[in-house]
């Protein structure tokens, strides 16, 4: 397909559902090479063949990125399959909420696995290949939690989940510095509230619907984000080429 990701690779995690699935569609309809991941199966491959149904190309395995094993093995299929890559999209996770008194280490240690751990294996395994190509473009899904500090609904408690997404801001800050000799740009997003298939199995209703009331009024717009919004972001980040500032520069 011809587009402005046009001979780019872009690998994407967590392309079973919601944000994911549109970054692969978005991404592709702009005619990069997908390679996506995530541990469902069925939802999976429905995404790559609503990607190659629309004239892309995708390709994807079932990976725990929880396990650096498991996200090795993911890139070098990926470059088996497409050659070296341009784009990493860092968008899975998972979440647990609690109080801090009611959260035990298990749940701590849980959470840091699966959104904290999983950016670092990816990145870590990712940056030789894209030094090898010459440049390219890291997008991390960080979390307006991990800006702010806040409580939902009287229920939603992110204590836990608002450090994971400060990490990986964080973590997004330094590598941007430390990458740029590379050329290659990392940047983070810290979306609010999104729909996303995981509204349809929340546990309690009444909750989710008491959180999207109290997001809404914080919110200068009326509106429920979708996938779509933060993957457009994505795909222009992917595009754009910036002048390689000052490390100081960067740090401001």
């Amino acid at each position: 397909m011809s587009g402005r990701l046009a001979g780019k690779v872009a690998l994407i995690t967590g392309t079973a559902g919601g944000q994911g699935r549109a970054a692969a569609q978005i991404f592709a309809a702009q005619g990069a090479k997908i390679v996506g991941c995530d541990v469902k199966l069925d939802e999976s491959e429905e995404t790559v063949q609503l990607v190659k149904s629309a004239g892309g190309e995708m390709v994807s395995q079932i990976v725990d990125l929880g396990d650096e094993d498991e996200v090795k093995s993911w890139i070098d299929f990926a470059v088996k399959t497409y050659g070296d890559f341009d784009i990493l999209y860092n968008n899975a996770s998972a979440v647990r909420y609690g109080k801090i008194d009611a959260f035990s280490t298990e749940d701590w240690h849980w959470l840091v696995r699966n959104e904290l751990d999983l950016v670092y294996y990816a990145i870590k395994h990712a940056f030789p290949i894209m030094k090898r190509r010459g440049g390219g473009s890291i997008l991390n899904t960080a979390s307006a939690a991990g800006v702010i500090g806040s409580t939902f609904a009287g229920h939603i408690h992110q204590f836990a989940h608002s450090m994971t997404k400060g990490g990986v801001i964080a973590m997004t800050r330094t590598l941007a510095a430390e990458f740029a000799d590379a050329k290659i740009r990392v940047n983070s997003i810290s979306p609010g509230l999104i729909e996303t298939p995981a509204f349809a199995v929340f546990p309690d209703k009444d909750v989710l619907k008491k959180m999207i009331n109290d997001i809404m009024e914080l919110q200068l717009m009326d509106v429920l984000g979708q996938p779509e919004d933060i993957c457009l972001l994505c795909a222009l980040l992917s595009l754009q080429r910036i002048k390689v500032c000052d490390r100081a520069e960067l740090l401001y």
